[in-house]
């Protein structure tokens, strides 16, 4: 007894320990952890590759298996088919999106100068009807000329930050191709590499505890796949009718704005003003009109979709109430950013069905 109790003394004090140390450096602490999540991003993308390709492969398997015999042979094809329709899906988005992103910001340079042109007109004529607005006109003009100016001088700058984007861009595609890569593995070796995890937890954690993991992770597989499988319905959903909408009222751009706006839906609450604003933002370039119409559009479409449409496609398929969706996504937008806002639903979802009390 005296043993046990000095070793967890001995155990308690090396955490505390450690604990100290961390407080004392933790500048140093923050930027080593910064430089191995940085080694470990390519990794954690192909897991995250492989569990969303992972959801429509398993409810193919099922199919195929009342059709194919050998058990391995249906979860290959499945696995091949969900792969390719997830490549399919990202190829379809950057073919629809890059050419008339380009366009548009060719036409945004080319109108600039006469959209603000006509909009230094139009205050000028709000103006002359109210004085009492020319003070705080003179003001915004005078920093609008200092930005311009300052823009001017930080040219070489400018130029340096466009190197800095390219190489950017070289590095996540360059992570983008490792992940894939891993997630390769991840997805054909999916079934030997669980059981060998599974081995290893029975070895080196305690009974009691594993089957309390397990329980955990069940509930969060469960609670993830019903997540991301009603949140890309409710994208698909919505992407297609802001394109079909744009369509028919002739906005510019439509397929552009429409697979922004799909895409970004995929963040819950906040995902669809995002690409709205992107809309806002290329559409401006030919009209102002036009730009705040679509911005009418859009809020309506919005309205509509997450009274009607999200109810049944989403629903309540991850147990979450509705005021703690909202926490969840501004808790993980500012800890983790965009993928803190991506999976900070299905996080708060896990950690609330297993704090809820279960029904007697």
């Amino acid at each position: 007894m005296e043993h046990r109790t000095f070793r967890r003394v001995i155990e308690l004090l090396m955490i505390g320990a450690a604990l100290a140390l961390a407080v004392v450096y933790f500048p140093k602490v923050v930027e080593a952890f910064s430089a191995f999540a940085g080694l470990l991003k390519p990794l954690l993308l192909g897991v995250v590759i492989a569990y969303l390709v992972d959801i429509p492969a398993k409810k193919l398997e099922l199919k195929f298996q009342k059709r194919i015999k050998k058990p391995i042979v249906a979860r290959a094809l499945a696995t091949c088919i969900s792969l390719l329709l997830f490549l399919l899906f990202i190829a379809g988005v950057l073919v629809l999106l890059l050419p008339q992103l380009g366009v548009a910001i060719k036409q945004f340079g080319t109108n600039l100068p006469v959209l603000y042109q006509e909009s230094v007109e139009s205050l000028q004529q709000l103006m002359s009807r109210r004085p009492e607005l020319e003070q705080g006109f003179t003001l915004l003009e005078t920093y609008v000329n200092a930005g311009i100016e300052q823009v001017k001088a930080s040219s070489p700058k400018i130029a340096d930050y466009t190197i800095s984007l390219l190489g950017g861009a070289v590095s996540s595609v360059a992570t983008g191709l490792i992940a894939l890569i891993f997630s390769l593995y991840l997805l054909f070796g999916k079934h030997r590499l669980v059981s060998q995890l599974s081995y290893l937890a029975k070895r080196f954690i305690p009974e009691q505890h594993y089957h309390k993991i397990t329980a955990i992770l069940i509930v969060a597989n469960r609670t993830f796949s019903k997540f991301f499988t009603g949140q890309f319905l409710e994208a698909l959903i919505l992407g297609t009718l802001c394109t079909l909408g744009m369509l028919l009222f002739q906005f510019p751009f439509a397929l552009t704005v429409g697979s922004v706006v799909g895409m970004t839906a995929l963040i819950p609450l906040v995902g669809a003003y995002l690409g709205g604003a992107v809309g806002f933002v290329l559409i401006f370039g030919q009209s102002l009109r036009l730009a705040l119409f679509f911005v009418l559009f859009l809020v309506i479409l919005q309205q509509l979709e997450g009274n009607i449409i999200y109810p049944r496609v989403v629903g309540s398929s991850v147990g979450l109430p509705g005021v703690w969706v909202f926490v969840s996504v501004i808790l993980g937008a500012g800890l983790f950013g965009v993928p803190g806002v991506l999976f900070g639903v299905p996080l708060a979802a896990t950690v609330y069905q297993l704090l809820k009390p279960s029904k007697q």
